[in-house]
């Protein structure tokens, strides 16, 4: 396995098909493994694998975490096989960034496996010339990779439209591998310092996109952990590149001009993953003052936890105009407010309602009033959520609250399980609220003496 990682030296074509094929398809074992059977199989299970996971609703527990790191290794493993197979038959080495890029890569492991070795290819990297390393290849290649990092996020969100693969993962491969071969271009800089400067521009990169104004802070700290991993996978084919090409520098830039194509072809096969949840509480309330908490919810005042802080939208709040099936909730969140209209209204048992318009998912902590970045509405969508109250024998309640999501945010098995838990989050903290409501109208009206919700006064 450390032997497929690694970006130095070259492969004949039947090795790296073997081994290529093998890596391609062990995401399909995973998927398997994680379902406990094989799933349906459909064309993104066929061409994307890993993105099946977040469709299935009977993976262990652990099937986030297995797709996140696999993913990883199996990107970092086909980008290295990639690029000592393009070393070997003297190819554009930055065919390397296509061969993991989602669907594309059907075609690209393909055209690698068929091209014949050359003799060019089997130069010692000992018998390259390199000029002098300067500080001036330094900075060029720290200059590019910003630029090339806000580029890459006006195009994809702002052209295309796309918070994907390409977007969190492709991109920041391309960057990287630019950054590495721009730095190593002079003079070979070592792997480690390469790393160190290829991750340091991209830090660099955050805080410029957040200068422009096409990011905040929170959007920033959260894609941070996959694009820098991304970003090192990068930093090996670039550096490789520049060690062992031979030709004029379009050859590390033509990754760049099919870019638009790879966003394109991700745009074109946009689709969205949906999920549900349900939470219960227990109630020392009977039915009558619970729904008295719901209908008439007060504002919700506990302290929120760190990613909340950050900007991530939570509830404060709801409000009813009207009564029954066809009212209007406002859903108060602290981005905004969601209108939902009610769907089925039984009172003390049964409240439920459809979102027809949400508040932005998060707001970006950021100098600037307003932030030009798209997934703050439209990628994350509350469809409905409903209350459920089942009466107990001891006189309680229990409330029983379902919701439905959907996600428009790839990788999902990346994103998905961020969202569950800020959507699990919320609706804790609602149900918390609802049952402190609801079981002190019940002591105050203990203490006054005054007669229970629901009986006769």
């Amino acid at each position: 396995m450390i032997t497929l990682l690694r970006f130095d030296g070259r492969i004949g074509q039947l090795p790296y098909a073997e081994w290529s094929v093998g890596a391609f398809l062990s995401q399909h074992v995973v998927v398997a493994i994680a379902n406990r059977g094989l799933p349906k199989v459909d064309p993104v299970f066929v061409f994307v694998p890993l993105r099946t996971l977040a469709t299935l609703d009977r993976t262990i527990s652990l099937a986030p975490l297995l797709a996140s790191v696999w993913f990883v290794l199996v990107a970092w493993a086909l980008a290295a096989l990639a690029m000592r197979r393009a070393s070997d038959a003297n190819a554009l080495e930055s065919v390397a960034v296509l061969a993991i890029a989602p669907v594309l890569q059907i075609a690209v492991i393909p055209y690698l496996a068929l091209l014949p070795s050359s003799a060019m290819g089997h130069l010692s990297d000992r018998e390259r010339n390199f000029r002098e390393t300067t500080w001036r290849a330094v900075v060029q290649a720290v200059a590019a990779g910003v630029a090339l990092t806000i580029a890459a996020v006006f195009v994809g969100a702002l052209v295309f439209g796309v918070y994907g693969f390409t977007l969190f993962f492709i991109s920041p491969v391309v960057i990287g591998a630019v950054i590495a071969y721009r730095a190593n271009r002079a003079g070979d800089l070592g792997p480690g310092r390469t790393r160190l400067l290829v991750l340091s521009t991209f830090l660099l990169g955050g805080a410029g996109m957040i200068a422009v104004a096409l990011e905040g802070l929170g959007c920033v700290v959260l894609a941070s952990p996959l694009a820098l991993i991304a970003a090192l996978i990068g930093s090996g084919i670039g550096r490789r590149m520049a060690l062992s090409s031979t030709h004029p520098d379009e050859r590390v830039f033509f990754s760049l001009a099919v870019m638009p194509l790879v966003f394109a072809s991700e745009s074109a096969l946009q689709s969205s993953v949906a999920f549900q949840t349900s939470q219960t509480i227990e109630v020392a309330a009977p039915p009558e003052a619970v729904w008295k908490a719901i209908v008439h919810m007060t504002p919700l005042d506990e302290p929120v936890a760190l990613p909340f802080r950050l900007g991530v939208a939570y509830p404060v709040g709801g409000e009813i105009v009207g009564e029954g099936v066809g009212a209007i909730r406002k859903g108060v969140f602290s981005t905004g407010v969601a209108i939902e209209r009610i769907t089925e209204w039984v009172p003390n048992r049964m409240l439920a309602f459809v979102v027809e318009s949400d508040p932005p998912a998060m707001t970006e902590l950021s100098p600037y009033q307003h932030v030009h970045a798209p997934h703050l509405l439209g990628y994350f969508h509350t469809s409905s959520t409903s209350f459920e109250l089942i009466a107990n024998p001891s006189g309680g309640t229990t409330i029983l609250e379902e919701t439905a999501h959907e996600l428009k945010l790839d990788p999902a098995f990346y994103w998905l399980p961020m969202t569950r838990w800020v959507v699990d989050e919320n609706n804790a903290r609602v149900l918390r609220h609802l049952k402190r409501d609801a079981e002190r109208m019940v002591a105050a009206e203990r203490r006054g003496g005054e007669p229970r919700i629901g009986q006769a006064e």
